[in-house]
């Protein structure tokens, strides 16, 4: 989209927040079930998980807002701004898993390529 808009002098951003301490990861803003079947047991994990996290989140919302205002005030930044540490360290592991796979895809990746291409 960053490329389309560049044409009517529109800037994309795209906010990659970690986690806030807001009041988003409590029973009263998540719809859960009563329960589940055994085949969504690491969706269960994951959501219990999440919600242990309320109150001990790395991220301060209002340097958040600050944060994402500073950016489009300035009309400068990256295309991705990632806020918290947390959203960095996920966002370079996830950088880290495709390089990986890369690498052991890189002598095959060709094998599907015509022959005088």
């Amino acid at each position: 989209m960053a490329q389309e808009m560049a044409d009517f002098d529109v800037k994309v951003t795209i906010v990659e927040p970690g986690y806030f301490r807001t009041a988003f990861l409590t029973t009263d803003s998540l719809a859960l079930p009563a329960s589940t079947t055994d085949a969504y047991a690491g969706l269960r994990e994951m959501t219990e998980n999440h919600l242990k996290l309320q109150g001990s989140q790395l991220g301060n919302p209002v340097k958040g807002a600050e944060a994402i205002i500073r950016q489009v005030v300035s009309g400068e930044g990256p295309l991705r701004q990632l806020l918290g540490s947390d959203a960095h360290a996920y966002a370079t592991a996830k950088v880290d898993a495709l390089r990986a796979n890369l690498e052991v895809t890189a002598q095959t990746a060709d094998a599907t390529d015509f022959a005088d291409g």
